[in-house]
């Protein structure tokens, strides 16, 4: 199975979704953000996304120094990405020259692994973006490859040539596309993602997310409950208690 897909950040704003369907792609892979900032086209890219039926995923652009702030990023991915239901996973993408020579593997790997966690804790599928070198060179990749999905990042420049390279890997990005004037990568997807049950939360979990502010405040609050399918009355109740 070979289905065809581009990633997208705010480079390629502008470009045309009629012509990226005419072009025969499925999915998107679109930026959510880097850092701890959301990307400013995210928002449009999903509604477009949703309005001319391409499934779509999201990466995240690392440039974490630690353990701690992989999990920062991660935490902002989660807030960016809150509400929506990606069909494909939430990869980690840490390519940074800093965070090669600044850090060792150890550290590198727990970074991606800590970001991946969270992700997955909060009811999305994880995975890992890189190229062949870093995954043997930088990365421990016993401790990633068959626990996360693999997007590598490996460009024969055709998406007719494989790569040689074998890491279980259910995306691969193969080289630069071009659709509606604008330079995208192209990527292959190896399996046939389908749309996520949502995990469903505890009430002391919603409770707790209620406190922190995730769910904003009164009206609001309940019709964001409502809509996701829980007991509003429930989690008011629990909150109530735990702020006594």
């Amino acid at each position: 199975m070979k289905i065809k897909g581009v990633d997208l950040s705010y480079c390629q704003e502008g470009i045309s979704f009629p012509a990226l369907k005419q072009a025969g792609v499925k999915f998107a892979i679109i930026r959510a953000g880097f850092s701890t900032k959301k990307d400013v086209t995210m928002d449009k890219f999903v509604a477009d996304c949703k309005k001319y039926g391409i499934d779509y995923g999201f990466y995240w652009y690392s440039y974490a120094m630690s353990v701690e702030q992989a999990k920062a990023e991660a935490e902002k991915c989660i807030s960016v990405i809150k509400g929506l239901s990606p069909t494909y996973p939430v990869f980690f993408d840490m390519e940074e020259k800093n965070q090669i020579s600044g850090l060792n593997t150890d550290t590198r790997t727990k970074m991606a692994i800590a970001f991946c966690e969270k992700i997955r804790q909060a009811g999305f599928k994880p995975g890992v973006y890189a190229n062949p070198s870093f995954m043997e060179n930088y990365y421990d990749k016993s401790r990633i490859v068959g626990r996360y999905d693999i997007w590598l990042a490996h460009w024969t420049n055709s998406p007719n040539c494989p790569s040689k390279h074998s890491y279980g890997q259910t995306m691969w990005q193969w080289g630069l596309d071009k659709i509606d004037g604008y330079e995208v990568d192209g990527d292959i997807c190896f399996c046939e993602y389908v749309n996520p049950t949502p995990v469903k939360k505890t009430v002391e979990q919603l409770a707790k997310e209620v406190i922190r502010g995730d769910w904003g405040n009164g009206a609001e609050r309940k019709q964001k409950l409502t809509a996701a399918g829980y007991d509003y009355s429930a989690v008011q109740k629990r909150v109530n208690k735990l702020l006594r």
